[in-house]
């Protein structure tokens, strides 16, 4: 068995042949998991006989990172905690003491809930018109203004009115193209789909529910580390996916692995993605009830991509944080940067200095995900070189209209073409900052993708292309034991995420973030259900005590 940083982890299914009988069997070692298990093993009252399988080599679920790319680990999953109020998981990021740096709700892309104001630091480039909009002009812009008034209403809208998709909604509303590409490349890209598969009651249910504040949050670490604090002393078995699930009110519950190994126990929390619920990974016996298959298929979980590029130089405002770009490849792009991070050793080794993150999801995401990394990284920095070039060394940031997105890749949405080439990435680069959630990566350098055209090319016109260094496209379609991003408030799906989270004869509960009806899909919302879950046990196994 190999070692882990903690001795009670198994790397890999070797229980096959042995009768193993636990108390609570947690399957997911995402964020919801680990809080379950966490919770169970602290209650100490005979509940503390439990185990973990996951399926991945490492913990962690959707929170994972690369490093060699900048001088720190960069996240390819979610990067923000959410709010200052209410939250469990800021809780355990100061229990672990991490330093945190607060960002105004609004100035981010998940804002279903924001002022109407437009922070200081947000800006728009209006791809049509290749024109950046500042803080100052987004406040008295008519369209931003309105967008951001449609769905800060929504937590004013009846509960009970007919579901329609917000495309529909908007064009009840009669907004104009442009109030409707802001709405796309704002709201939508951000819970995950498009304007046509998000759905109404349930945007409106997730604005009236949302109770965490205004804030969001970025540690001075990476999440892992907080997955790493969660799992100490946890038994977990690694590379143990379930195929099978048996349970009766009776004897509760036994697992098989793919390769045949078994473990059984009283209890069994489930805090799989969607996908893998969706698409009938996992056997039932008995068959999951109609109403819980039901409730699976109808909420929605479409791809998401993030284009991760770093630069040897910034060639963006000093304040900039996030732009949201309308017709255009990428519909959000935002720039991180973090304390420096040095290997065992005391060296820094990184391709670039500053970092600039794009994310799609919905229909652009499977779109893009049929070009090869290298191209989707050539339509990113065509946007970037579009949005922050200047003209005859001019300093405005309005250059020429971004080039929509490319003629190809709109071609691509239109007939998805199942024949694209996919490029072979670089060299593998090594990990100087070994964790448990650390992506196993490829980097596709500057060279590999520039070739020999940089030598004729302007700074001043190009200042993306030119000062690129590296980048590395995640596309969490091709995570096996993940197939896409997360979920999204779905079009007549009100109502199925609580019969999702309802128990099975008192066997078998449901956890993860697609199972929180209130919160835009989240690390809060799978923290929270994680909890939620552990709870309904103990009230189950020791009523008295709680």
């Amino acid at each position: 068995m190999q070692k882990t940083k903690y001795s009670n982890w198994v790397q890999g299914s070797d229980m096959k042949g042995k009768f193993q009988r636990k108390k609570v069997v947690v399957v997911g070692g995402g964020l919801a998991g680990l809080a379950a298990a966490r919770m169970l093993s602290d209650y100490r009252r005979g509940l503390e006989d439990v185990v973990v399988l996951e399926a991945d080599s490492s913990l962690g679920g959707r929170i994972k990172h690369i490093t060699g790319l900048a001088p720190w680990p960069v996240e390819v999953g979610p990067e923000f905690l959410h709010g200052r109020k209410h939250s469990s998981v800021r809780r355990i990021a100061e229990e672990m003491g991490c330093q945190i740096r607060e960002l105004p709700y609004h100035i981010l892309l998940c804002i279903l809930h924001s002022l109407i104001t437009i922070s200081k630091f947000d800006r728009y480039y209006l791809g049509h018109e290749g024109r950046m909009v500042s803080s100052s002009e987004a406040n008295e812009h008519t369209d931003i203004l309105h967008v951001h008034q449609i769905f800060e209403r929504l937590a004013e809208e009846d509960p009970e009115v007919p579901d329609m998709s917000m495309a529909e909604y908007l064009h009840c509303k009669g907004v104009n193209r442009v109030v409707t590409q802001l709405a796309q490349s704002f709201y939508a890209n951000d819970f995950g789909c498009s304007l046509e598969q998000l759905g109404l009651r349930e945007c409106i249910e997730e604005a009236q529910q949302w109770i965490y504040g205004d804030t969001y949050l970025i540690l001075d670490r990476p999440l892992s580390s907080i997955i790493d604090y969660l799992s100490q002393g946890l038994q977990v078995h690694l590379n143990w996916p379930v195929v099978r699930v048996e349970y009766t009110e009776d004897k509760g519950v036994r697992l098989w692995s793919q390769n045949g190994s078994t473990i059984c126990a009283d209890y069994l929390i489930l805090t799989v993605p969607m996908k893998i619920l969706q698409e009938c990974v996992v056997e039932f016996d008995p068959p999951l009830p109609p109403s819980k298959l039901k409730s699976i298929q109808s909420i929605g979980m479409r791809n998401a991509l993030k284009v991760i590029m770093a630069f040897s130089e910034s060639f963006w405002p000093e304040d900039l944080f996030d732009v949201i770009c309308t017709d255009c490849f990428l519909p959000e792009i935002w720039v991180t940067q973090y304390p420096d991070v040095a290997n065992e050793a005391g060296q820094r080794t990184a391709l670039g200095q500053f970092v600039v993150v794009g994310f799609m999801a919905g229909e652009l995401a499977v779109a893009a995900s049929q070009l090869s990394d290298g191209d989707i990284l050539l339509q990113a920095l065509s946007q970037l070189d579009s949005m922050f070039g200047t003209i005859n060394g001019s300093t405005t940031l309005n250059a020429e209209p971004c080039s929509k997105p490319s003629c190809a890749f709109q071609d691509t949405i239109d007939t998805i073409n199942s024949d694209s080439q996919v490029l072979e990435p670089g060299g593998e680069m090594m990990d100087p900052f070994p964790g448990v959630a650390e992506m196993p990566h490829k980097l596709i350098t500057r060279s590999e993708l520039h070739h020999r055209e940089m030598a004729s090319w302007d700074w001043k016109l190009k200042p993306a292309s030119t000062s690129f260094q590296g980048g590395y496209v995640m596309n969490w379609e091709l995570q096996e034991y993940v197939r896409g991003g997360y979920t999204h408030p779905s079009l007549h799906a009100h109502g199925a995420r609580r019969t999702l989270a309802e128990p099975l004869l008192g066997r078998v509960f449901f956890a993860g973030e697609a199972t929180h009806p209130g919160v835009n899909p989240c690390l809060q919302a799978a923290f929270d259900t994680g909890q939620r879950a552990a709870s309904e046990i103990i009230a189950l196994a020791n009523p008295s005590r709680l």
